[in-house]
Formats: structure tokens, sequence, C-alpha cells
């Protein structure tokens, strides 16, 4: 009888592990994607003002008031910005894959229930092992 109560006391704390690792996971993936909508606002509009700055000095350039040193300048930045938005949003993307998992969704279409599944009416053997 010790051992069943030892077992069932294991796995009662295994669960509770799980649990509040789920918590904490679901918890962590909630902040990143705050953060990283956050910072995807500053970063866009680091891009817009990038490209601003490279109309401005195309048009210097073209009136030949700036080398082309100066555009050239203009358009690394704002590529490099543009990649930064690119990196932000791939990071922001998968921060909301990790959510949904950490919520419980999948990956493959397989392990969801069908419709037929989720419509049926559970069997009394079912309904006595729930209570």
């Amino acid at each position: 009888m010790n051992q069943y109560i030892a077992t069932y006391n294991g796995d009662l704390a295994a669960y509770r592990q799980s649990v509040l690792i789920a918590f904490q996971q679901v918890e962590d993936y909630l902040a990143a994607v705050r953060i990283l909508s956050d910072q995807l606002v500053r970063q866009q509009e680091a891009v817009d003002h990038s490209q601003t700055y490279l109309k401005m000095e195309q048009a210097r350039y073209d009136t030949g008031i700036d080398p082309y040193i100066d555009l050239a300048i203009a358009e690394s930045t704002l590529y490099g910005n543009e990649q930064g938005l690119a990196n932000l949003q791939i990071q922001q993307m998968t921060a909301s894959v990790e959510l949904i998992q950490a919520l419980g969704g999948g990956w493959d279409k397989t392990q969801l229930p069908t419709a037929a599944q989720v419509t049926a009416k559970p069997s009394v053997a079912e309904t006595k092992i729930q209570h």
C-alpha cells in the first residue's frame, strides 16, 4: 500500500512541476511577444526615418551638394534598419508560435481532434473516469 501512495505522490509532484513549467513558459512567451511588439514599432520608425534620410540624401547628391559616399551611407543605414526589422519580425513570429505551443497548440493537424471527436458525447465509462 505504501508503494502505491509513494508512486501516487511522485506522479502528483511531477504533474505539479509540469503545470508550473507550463505556466512559466506561457508567461515568458507573452512577455516576449509584448516586448517584441514594442521593439517592432520603434524599429519601423527607424526604417521610416532612414527612408526619409535616404530621399533627402539622394536629392542632395543629385544636385551636387553631397558626395556619393554620403548617399552610400544613407543606403547602408536603411538596409541595416530593414534587416533589424526583419529579424525582429522573425523573433516575434517565433515567440508567437512558442506561445501557442505552450498553451497546448500543436504543430501537426493530425494531433487535433476530428469534428466527430469534438461533437461526440462521452461514453458512460469515460464519464465515470472523469468523475
